[in-house]
């Protein structure tokens, strides 16, 4: 009955091999509202209740993440596995994350095709409950096509689904639409929006990520 409104400002670094990709986030996050959920990059994952008119700030939860890319050569469908892991780094008392361990496993597929690369993603979350909130462990998944529309630019959207969090709650489940575009063969900028459908998911995000490669 009350809105909440969660601010995130993601550091992240990754490197990259032939094979491999290693990803490490570390957000600065604001929560105003009751903080009944909290989430950022990763689905929403409920968090100890606060008073309405408070709002906090602070570091927020950590995630580290390793891919391995399985056949990073074939001119065909790609195939991506993951892990990862959430660092509880966010104070629990002030609303800004569980204060466990969570992790994910997953798979990714795409394949480019002219100039359509249609992609899926299917994954599985093992949440660290506590005595505050008993957390489900489930699955997720999301089904998306990316589009190139001119030299260096590129349209998308994505259709997110992941289990509910807490017993008698709702499944999550929104859609995403997103622009990339590169700027320089270093800079690249992606801008985003987000539409949520059920009491789940978020009303609605919007967001934006400036990358530089070294």
């Amino acid at each position: 009955a009350t809105d909440t409104e969660v601010w995130s400002t993601p550091a992240i670094i990754s490197y990259e091999s032939h094979s491999w990709l290693f990803r490490a986030t570390i957000p600065y996050i604001t929560v105003k509202g009751p903080a009944s959920v909290i989430g950022d990059t990763e689905p929403a994952i409920a968090a100890p209740a606060r008073p309405t008119s408070q709002s906090e700030s602070g570091l927020g939860d950590a995630v580290v993440a390793a891919t391995l890319h399985t056949n990073p050569s074939s001119d065909d469908l790609k195939f991506d596995l993951t892990g990862r892991i959430k660092i509880p780094t966010a104070d629990d008392k002030k609303g800004l994350g569980t204060g466990e361990t969570d992790y994910y496993a997953q798979a990714d597929l795409y394949d480019t095709i002219g100039k359509m690369t249609p992609f899926g993603t299917v994954g599985y979350r093992f949440l660290g409950s506590s005595s505050t909130y008993r957390l489900r462990d489930g699955l997720y998944a999301s089904a998306g096509l990316l589009l190139r529309a001119g030299t260096g630019t590129s349209i998308g959207a994505s259709y997110d689904w992941s289990s509910r969090l807490v017993s008698g709650g709702d499944d999550s489940t929104d859609a995403t639409v997103f622009l990339t575009h590169n700027m320089t063969d270093r800079w690249n900028v992606v801008l985003y929006a987000l539409k949520g459908f059920d009491s789940g998911s978020p009303d609605y995000g919007f967001g934006g990520q400036i990358t530089y490669k070294f």
